[in-house]
């Protein structure tokens, strides 16, 4: 006979207070749920909708992009005609060069239905620059053409 199976259960391992009835137990813990709603008002199988924390995080951060965006667009295509009319004492015009864009494409684009050599001329005079070549990331000032 081994010594471990008739070795007593110590005195800390076991509770002095009775344990219920499993009948009393079941009751009590019924009375803890809480009512469920009918499920004509849900829906057949549909469960009400549960948002964690980074759920709504989410969505709140979605929401502000989306308010975001559609408030830049607004304010854009409100401010874009103001700045083309050309108010007198208006800002002039400054065009940031691109990587590989030159001063025969800028004169182009200002003026489509002129000559651009004369406009490239002019643009050059304009920023003081001493040959037609650029660098990317040069700012040059359009002057404003009748």
């Amino acid at each position: 006979m081994s010594s471990t199976a008739l070795a007593p259960v110590p005195a800390a391992r076991r509770s002095s207070a009775p344990r219920p009835a499993p009948a009393a137990r079941c009751a009590r813990a019924v009375r803890r749920t809480r009512p469920t709603r009918p499920a004509a008002r849900r829906g057949p199988g549909r469960r009400p909708l549960r948002l964690t924390r980074r759920g709504r995080l989410s969505a709140t951060c979605t929401a502000a992009g989306v308010l975001a965006g559609v408030v830049l667009a607004v304010s854009a295509a409100v401010g874009e005609p103001a700045a083309a009319g050309g108010a007198p004492g208006a800002a002039p015009h400054v065009v940031t060069v691109l990587p590989g864009q030159t001063l025969s494409q800028i004169a182009a684009e200002l003026a489509p239905g002129e000559d651009w050599r004369e406009v490239a001329v002019t643009i050059a005079e304009v920023n003081g620059l001493a040959s037609q070549a650029l660098q990317a990331g040069q700012r040059l000032t359009l002057p404003e053409l009748d």
